[in-house]
């Protein structure tokens, strides 16, 4: 199964699971480092990254810019989300710190990462 490292201590770390989609937390746990298997760190605190990708009217005007992963001020990394359609499914996202924020109308922005 995937997960998103969220706490990380001297011989552990906290890890919230995610579902056969990667976009959802289905539970936490908190594995010895040696059970763990790293398979990115592209979203990575202080990772540069490109949007791409965003459809909706409202969001694909984001497509092209550049940020980099940042804490979000109130939720920390990375941010699960509940939305009030679905309270007990909290979604996987990321704080967008963006490189051209006047360009962008947004300091910074959270994304659902797709895989």
């Amino acid at each position: 199964c995937s997960g998103v490292v969220t706490k990380v201590a001297d011989s552990h770390c906290t890890v919230i699971v995610l579902d056969e989609t990667r976009r959802l937390g289905i539970g936490e746990c908190w594995p010895s480092f040696s059970d763990i298997t790293v398979n990115s760190r592209s979203l990575r605190l202080g990772s540069r990254v490109v949007i791409d990708g965003l459809q909706s009217a409202r969001a694909k005007r984001l497509n092209g810019f550049r940020g980099i992963v940042a804490a979000h001020p109130s939720k920390g990394h990375p941010t699960f989300i509940s939305k009030p359609s679905a309270p007990d499914r909290p979604q996987f996202t990321i704080c967008v710190a963006l490189d051209d924020p006047q360009a962008a109308g947004e300091k910074s922005v959270l994304l659902e990462p797709r895989f």
